[in-house]
């Protein structure tokens, strides 16, 4: 049996269109509702997104893009796999030495291949999320991001604070090689985390250079900004622009002292305030002046705040209402199973709870975006605390995106085993399963709860019915948590008719539009047949279908 379904439902069908599958729609343009912070769509739909980190950290600075490769490609079989797998959303890394290889020079084919890629998602119904990625800012500094020619030129103006910084190899011990940059070899030598990098005078020299209004590379910020823009300001399929990963708090100034005030950052948000707050603010005018309308997500510096402080004393973006807060939350890699690590893990993640979840609850405006988490090699103790995550993020009614999909060759990562394919091509089925949950993808109206378990597979969703124009859309991995068929129960049947399934892992419902259902409480609960008793078949009039 494929699902189960009372009779006054199947009446119903008669005052209900056939179908309608979100992918065959391609995308609809997403806006934060000001109210709620929720995203919504044109049908006022509330919209939430599960997928997927897609970051290609050196040239070409985009994935193969023709020919399906475990390890290297954003390809049509790979887009297809996205959508059968219930991910709606990639992160997609457009990176800033691929849209400026020179000075003031921008490349328009570069653009054209990362909207192409962007377009192709759309076509199934896969947003994307625009993602100026960095870490540590330069491969000079063992790291990537932001275009090396701001950062030869620094070095060779005597004036610069960069130039002026202790230099990064005298610091770190690492040589350069024949290449003039260090090597990967050298820079990665277990146990060094590429995170420690930046906690050295150089590349907080290159950072303070960023965010210090006037100087070449903050005008480069904004100058890449305006091109991202101008690209998608049309563009439906293009969700929001993320201004920047992982902005950096540490070792400002370039010096000793600037290195030693960076643990305060834990415990302030002057960084916020100063640094960041002005730089975002910069490169949102950009993007408005581009004309582009979508929203705008910005993170904080990378470490949770401890006690009572504010991730932002302001707003970042003051009044506009299209702004949203990415953020990043992992544990440390490693055993899973170990006790001590996970006690580690679940005080982490309580921390990053506590900084994150106050903000967006004091701020209904911003849309709230984990962009960023995982990295996990995949043992059950792992995905037990992604479990945990993802749980808390359903409470929350939060989107997300794993990092990452695919290995693509990730220079700058805390865990290689982060893929969800192993070193040998195979796909990873428990980790795809941890990370395939059953979800609403769109809901026709503004939610409750939403929950899932995925031990007994067992889904929960309620919300009040406001919307007769589009459906509400869940998706649920057939295959993986559901292999002997399900049983869908709605709650207030007359008002919330289902449709015929004609695309696998994916069910729609409509609401009625008698008046007597708009406002109405409505409730959609999904649970594998295995579960089924047989006292549940003698009680109601139901009918296989």
């Amino acid at each position: 049996m494929r699902h189960i379904m009372t009779l006054l439902t199947l009446l119903a069908w008669s005052c209900v269109a056939v179908t309608h599958v979100l992918g065959a729609d391609k995308v609809d343009p997403i806006r934060v509702d000001p109210s709620t912070g929720h995203y919504v769509d044109s049908h006022g739909r509330t919209r939430i997104f599960h997928g997927m980190n897609v970051v290609y950290k050196k040239a070409p600075w985009y994935p193969e893009s023709k020919t399906f490769d475990p390890a290297e490609s954003l390809d049509p079989e790979t887009m297809d796999l996205l959508r059968e797998w219930g991910f709606n959303v990639v992160r997609l890394g457009v990176m800033w030495p691929g849209v400026e290889p020179a000075l003031k020079q921008l490349d328009a084919q570069y653009m054209k291949a990362i909207v192409n890629l962007t377009e192709g998602l759309a076509e199934r119904g896969i947003y994307t999320v625009a993602d100026l990625h960095q870490d540590v800012g330069s491969r000079r500094f063992c790291g990537e991001g932001f275009p090396e020619h701001y950062v030869d030129a620094l070095l060779q103006n005597e004036s610069s604070l960069l130039a002026r910084a202790m230099p990064f190899g005298l610091q770190t011990g690492i040589p350069l090689n024949a290449t003039g940059y260090p090597s990967l070899e050298d820079c990665h030598r277990p146990p060094v985390d590429f995170a420690q990098y930046y906690d050295t005078y150089a590349v907080g020299a290159l950072w303070t250079e960023l965010y210090s209004p006037g100087t070449e590379l903050n005008k480069g910020f904004l100058r890449y900004w305006t091109a991202v823009a101008t690209a998608f300001r049309d563009a439906p399929q293009l969700l929001g622009y993320e201004l920047l990963n992982e902005p950096s708090g540490v070792c400002l100034g370039g010096d000793r002292l600037g290195c030693l005030e960076s643990g305060q950052t834990v415990f302030d948000n002057h960084v916020e305030a100063n640094s960041l707050t002005p730089l975002y603010q910069g490169a949102a005018k950009a993007i408005r002046d581009a004309g582009a309308q979508q929203i705008i997500l910005y993170e904080a510096t990378v470490a949770p705040k401890v006690g009572a402080v504010k991730l932002f004393p302001d707003l970042p973006l003051g009044n506009d209402t299209q702004q949203g807060l990415a953020y990043h939350i992992y544990c440390f890699p490693g055993d899973g199973d170990n006790i001590l690590a996970d006690i580690i893990c679940r005080a982490s993640l309580a921390l990053y709870y506590a900084t994150y979840y106050p903000f967006l609850g004091e701020h209904k405006n911003v849309g709230g975006f984990m962009t960023e988490f995982g990295a996990v090699g995949g043992n059950p103790g792992e995905l037990s605390h992604l479990d945990m995550l993802l749980q808390t993020a359903d409470d929350h009614l939060q989107s997300w995106t794993y990092w990452m999909l695919k290995k693509y060759d990730d220079f700058t990562t805390a865990n290689a085993a982060e893929s969800l394919y192993d070193d040998a091509g195979k796909l990873e089925v428990a980790k795809l399963k941890t990370l395939s949950r059953t979800y609403a993808q769109a809901i026709a109206g503004l939610p409750g709860r939403m929950t899932f378990d995925p031990g007994t597979a067992e889904f929960h969703l309620d919300f009040v019915a406001t919307v007769t124009s589009a459906p509400t859309v869940i998706y649920l991995n057939e295959d993986l948590y559901y292999p002997n068929g399900y049983v869908v129960e709605v709650q207030s049947t007359s008002c919330l008719v289902q449709h015929l399934q004609i695309e696998k892992n994916y069910l729609e419902f409509s609401l009625s539009t008698s008046p007597a259902c708009h406002g109405k409480s409505v409730t959609l609960n999904i649970r594998p047949e295995a579960n089924i008793k047989a006292t549940d078949l003698k009680t109601a009039p139901e009918l296989l279908v």
